[in-house]
């Protein structure tokens, strides 16, 4: 049995089953068990590489080393979770009459499928495949922030479609450029594309062509994580994407797009050595975390404010990197893994609010939800305790492995601007969330009291999310810690 094909063979044919007609209660069932044996899978095949048996497949154009075993299990725990919340998300937009039969096929196909290109991504040795799964994300995305068919998300659809296909023709060219840099060391055929193969043959790559090709590709699948500044289609995306779909961009398309991103390093960094690729991600992520600054001090969308969230994380993940030190590097990784336990939470429980007041402006939902969504209001400020780093929270561990690693090695000033950075970030978002928690409740008589909140299977999911992620702060499973030193290992000692 090749676990990697089955990996990819379940949530694909979940897809396919999804986009058929049927009754809902079938759908969703279909739907959450497909992503939920999806996630199995990503477990048993992480385990068999712990077990030293990495899996492969299709001449080693899919294989599982460290990184790829972390980001897959990140990947299908993500989908499992954006799969369970989703049913419950459709089910009461189906209540409220918005949503069409078409609409629904729409969802139930799409979700499973940006998991299959998530997990392609996450397993793919070869950058052609790798280009591709990305490609799949892309065309997933513009359908599912088209969802709601209303101007807004047609037009925020178009910008990220010119946006994404730009960033992809960069990587593209990228890629061209790379595997021009080994001609005659390569080989010939789809294996002279293998990650492994470039970092047999690294010494032997035209150094020039190789930085083109590493600078092109870089900002390329930059785009696709939102680095700074390639970052500007994540707002209006994460604003009109369903609350589902937004988890899976948020956390899969990043984590997946960071994968790319630290393949290219790491080819750059076997050729040319670390200062040149570190400097250019270092850069990036401070450019980052100082642009989503200001704009989360002047928001005024509640999923808005998260996708700045979101260009901050990636650019941390980014800073840890390219920091060039190991425990800065185990860091970036450890929040990678702490910020997929805890975004889901900010924007399920964001997602209930928005959807109970029907829209996610600040002015719409006003102030004092706490007093009318209890468990959505409390739940959301838990979530922003968590992706603000705040102690006891995982976040506030892994942002201090890389303040600490960046103070300790060669770039004492540029950790410094990350510090400062990360303290008005935290005012904002306290601010922000504050406001639209805290205050007095609306009149009842106001039109725009909101719907009661049910327990529904999408509250429910949100609660059981918020109680993994609280755990998690405390205790990682020895396992999931193991996979964090490999993909470290991985990405510092370059296999």
């Amino acid at each position: 049995m090749n676990l990697v094909l089955w990996t990819l063979a379940v949530p694909l044919v979940t897809a396919a089953v999804g986009a058929l007609g049927g009754a809902r209660p079938f759908k969703e069932v279909t739907m959450v068990g497909g992503l939920a044996l999806t996630f199995v899978l990503c477990l048993a095949t992480a385990g068999q590489f712990l077990g030293g048996r990495p899996p492969a497949a299709f001449a080693d154009a899919l294989r599982v080393d460290g990184l790829s075993a972390l980001v897959l299990v990140l990947c299908g725990f993500v989908g499992l979770l954006s799969g369970t919340y989703g049913a419950g998300y459709l089910r009461r937009n189906e209540a409220r009459g918005v949503v069409t039969p078409r609409m629904r096929r729409e969802f139930y196909g799409l979700i499973p499928a940006y998991v299959f290109a998530m997990l392609l991504v996450s397993m793919s040795n070869n950058l052609g495949i790798m280009w591709i799964a990305v490609e799949l994300t892309t065309l997933a995305s513009v359908f599912l922030i088209s969802f709601h068919d209303r101007d807004t998300s047609l037009e925020a659809a178009w910008k990220f479609l010119v946006l994404g296909s730009l960033g992809l023709a960069f990587a593209l060219l990228g890629t061209v450029l790379l595997f021009a840099s080994g001609q005659g060391s390569l080989g010939e055929g789809m294996s002279g594309l293998h990650w492994t193969r470039f970092m047999q043959v690294a010494p032997e790559l035209h150094p020039f062509t190789l930085r083109l090709g590493v600078v092109f590709a870089l900002i390329g699948y930059g785009t696709k994580a939102g680095l700074a500044p390639m970052h500007t289609w994540k707002p209006d995306a994460y604003r009109e994407a369903p609350s589902p779909a937004v988890v899976l961009m948020a956390v899969g398309m990043v984590n997946g797009a960071l994968y790319c991103v630290l393949r290219i390093h790491l080819i750059s960094k076997a050729s040319l050595g670390p200062g040149f690729s570190e400097g250019l991600l270092l850069t990036l992520g401070l450019l980052s975390v100082l642009i989503a600054m200001p704009f989360v001090l002047i928001q005024w969308n509640i999923k808005r404010l998260l996708a700045y969230s979101s260009i901050e994380h990636v650019g941390i993940m980014a800073i840890g990197v390219g920091l060039g030190a190991e425990a800065a590097v185990f860091g970036a990784l450890l929040h990678m893994t702490y910020h997929s336990l805890a975004k889901p939470l900010a924007f399920f429980s964001a997602g209930t609010i928005a959807q109970l007041h029907s829209s996610s402006n600040f002015d719409r939902i006003g102030h004092g939800t706490f007093s009318r969504t209890p468990v959505a209001s409390a739940l959301l400020v838990l979530a922003t305790l968590m992706i603000t780093g705040s102690p006891p929270f995982g976040l506030f561990f892994s942002e201090l492995m890389i303040l600490g690693a960046g103070f300790a090695g060669a770039h004492p000033a540029a950790t410094a601007v990350f510090l400062a950075a990360l303290v008005v970030l935290f005012c904002g978002f306290a601010y922000q969330v504050g406001q639209i928690v805290l205050g007095p409740p609306r009149d009842p008589a106001d039109r725009r009291v909101p719907q009661p909140e049910r327990f529904d299977l999408g509250m429910v999911t949100t609660i059981g999310v918020a109680a993994v992620a609280v755990v998690s702060t405390f205790y990682l499973p020895a396992p999931l810690m193991a996979l964090i030193r490999a993909a470290t290992q991985v990405v510092w000692g370059g296999g």
